[in-house]
């Protein structure tokens, strides 16, 4: 947590907006910054940050140097600029565990995978097909089995929901879902007592 204490004591000398897009970016991106998550797929609404993508991508620059992530800008559309925040070490992880019987044989990723070329190619795919791919779950910190049995890959049925539907093993699935949402409620705890102190 010390690189978000830092900035704590520093958003008093800060604009409202900047303020307002930093605390909307540690709260959504939390399971990333504060968790195991591999990345988050977030949309923000550039009208009610009032913001410009040009400001997005600043802000995030910004932030990444600050608290050490990495992110891709993805799509704008109607008025949401969506972008992933990711850990990198991370992502290279799942990527190499991927089974090329599913990455390179039947979804067509060019190997050696490595995450700016995995999520430039998700990018592509989205702008080319007008819908976001659903293998970017793999970048998302869901396990394999889950994202590929979810898309018919892998010969696997639905064992039920946590957050999302189950294909591989519930109790590393449940175990991960509760990391999540135990990162959201430290976030959610950690900016209540930066307005406490504000």
């Amino acid at each position: 947590m010390e690189p978000f204490h830092h900035w704590r004591e520093g958003l008093s000398a800060t604009s409202t907006s900047e303020q307002r897009f930093d605390e909307w970016v540690f709260l959504n991106a939390s399971s990333v910054l504060l968790s195991e998550k591999t990345g988050e797929l977030l949309a923000l609404d550039l009208n009610e940050m009032q913001m410009t993508v040009e400001a997005v991508k600043a802000g995030l620059e910004r932030l990444a140097g600050q608290w050490g992530f990495q992110y891709r800008i993805l799509l704008e559309s109607n008025g949401f600029q969506k972008f992933i925040i990711y850990q990198e070490s991370r992502l290279q992880a799942v990527l190499d565990e991927a089974p090329f019987c599913v990455m390179g044989a039947q979804l067509n990723y060019q190997y050696p995978l490595c995450p700016e070329s995995f999520l430039g190619e998700v990018h592509e795919r989205w702008e080319t097909h007008g819908a976001i791919p659903h293998e970017i779950g793999v970048a998302l910190g869901y396990p394999l089995d889950d994202v590929f049995g979810y898309m018919g890959l892998l010969p696997l049925s639905c064992k039920g929901v946590c957050g999302w539907r189950v294909y591989g093993c519930m109790k590393e699935s449940q175990r991960r879902s509760c990391a999540f949402n135990d990162a959201r409620c430290r976030a959610l705890m950690f900016l209540a007592t930066t307005a406490a102190s504000n």
